[in-house]
């Protein structure tokens, strides 16, 4: 039976091949992207803005890149908070258009974590239960589950959903933390340990107690993580499963579906696990050069991943470029300088090596493709982790439990003013019988 699929299969790779001309032809963007690079206007919005490159005359010109939230930028809302944690206050600001002032802080702190706590035997029954192989799999299945636990879980009128948006961001640290454990203890057979969570604790300071076996973090490794989930809480309305969740909640599904679009999105190598490829190339490059390798020997590494002849010779230098940022993703920005704090706090030298080949790196892409480009968030976001001492499992969960806010105020953004099905059109260019 396997053979007769696969001379199907091969079949349908000689017989219903597109030719690539046709794109042309028919003007059709690939991937949403227009020919300067530049991506396919499909909305509008208020939530936030990513700004990269200016363009004139259909001529795409480089500038300093920025991140903002509700108009304004993530620098800034990175220093709003203080000494502080600053995701709760990142939320309100994506879900409410304006930073809280101080009263309102500490109420929707504390309706927060009043929502931190999982519903009753949900833990038993749905997530140590079902373990998978998958954390990403198992997150969205544990998200989809909670539609069971809601008294009317297909209200989708803008105010509900901010209720149910809230409790979904505020249970996050619990559902990803449990769905490591229980992957840990059934199926990589390791002991398992459950903390519940603890309502004087940030999301952040949460995500550390819940995942950590003994419990236990510094005030210096949970304010970085605060700024990881800062500046990985929104990416505007065109990122992929920000895009995802709007196409599916145009059909006016339930916000569980439409979050759970979303992390399937988010779950692709291409979206969300890029830092997990940074890792994975830094270390071989590391092991075949040493902390201490000089600019000439990095260099020639570099040259080999451009040439294709290094890693998994794809010709990619994984955490350099980015579709929008040119001169430089504020991101990476916030977490070059969250990492060497970190760095100098646990006495590591794997920062400096990373700067250095950064730098090193930036210079020969802008060298070879003729234009200007920056290193991007994922260069330092999975060292970070690694800093953490975060299980790579764990990675792109952490990502989603921040981003669950931006695709949230992106859908109700989208329902109160758009509020139309998502329904572009392909062009037929195959053949048809007499």
């Amino acid at each position: 039976m396997n053979e007769f699929l696969l001379e199907k299969y091969h079949d349908l790779l000689k017989n219903e091949s597109i030719d690539p001309k046709l794109y042309d032809e028919f003007r059709v963007k690939r991937g949403l992207r227009n020919d300067n690079g530049t991506g396919v206007l499909v909305g509008l919005t208020k939530v936030a803005e990513v700004s990269g490159y200016t363009v004139c005359n259909d001529e795409i010109k480089p500038k300093k890149g920025n991140l903002y939230y509700r108009g304004i930028d993530i620098t800034k809302v990175s220093k709003m908070c203080g000494d502080d944690f600053g995701y709760e206050n990142t939320c309100f600001l994506l879900l409410f258009g304006h930073y809280p002032n101080p009263i309102e802080s500490k109420i929707f702190q504390k309706i927060i974590r009043d929502n931190y706590d999982l519903p009753e035997n949900f833990l038993e029954n749905i997530i140590l239960k079902n373990p998978s192989k998958s954390l990403m799999n198992h997150i969205t299945r544990c998200i989809l589950s909670l539609y069971s636990f809601d008294d009317n879980p297909d209200d989708i009128d803008p105010y509900s959903l901010i209720l149910k948006g809230i409790s979904l961001i505020a249970k996050m640290p619990a559902i990803i933390s449990y769905s490591l454990q229980a992957k840990t203890h059934y199926l990589d057979h390791d002991s398992l340990h459950i903390h519940f969570p603890r309502h004087d604790y940030s999301f952040a300071e949460n995500i550390l107690y819940l995942s950590r076996n003994d419990g236990q973090f510094t005030k210096l490794e949970a304010k970085t993580l605060d700024m990881c989930l800062m500046v990985h809480a929104d990416h505007g309305g065109g990122n992929n499963s920000a895009f995802v969740g709007t196409v599916v909640s145009s059909t006016l599904t339930d916000i569980y579906s439409m979050v759970c679009a979303s992390l399937c999105s988010l779950k692709g190598p291409r979206h969300g696990g890029a830092n997990m490829a940074v890792l994975d190339m830094m270390q071989d490059v590391i092991n075949d050069v040493g902390l201490d390798a000089t600019d000439e020997q990095i260099n020639e590494i570099i040259e080999r991943l451009l040439n294709k002849d290094y890693f998994d010779k794809t010709g990619l230098i994984y955490g350099i470029g980015h579709a929008i940022y040119s001169l430089s993703d504020p991101r990476c920005e916030l977490l070059r300088a969250e990492a060497k704090k970190l760095a100098m706090d646990k006495n590591l030298k794997k920062f400096e090596f990373y700067y250095r080949f950064e730098k090193l790196a930036v210079k020969a892409l802008e060298k070879k493709k003729n234009m200007k480009c920056c290193a991007n968030v994922d260069f330092y976001s999975g060292l970070i982790y690694e800093m953490l001492s975060i299980p790579r499992d764990l990675f792109i969960p952490i990502f989603a439990a921040a981003r669950i806010v931006g695709w949230i105020s992106h859908n109700i953004e989208n329902l109160l003013y758009c509020n139309k099905i998502i329904r572009p059109a392909t062009k037929y260019v195959g053949t048809k019988e007499d």
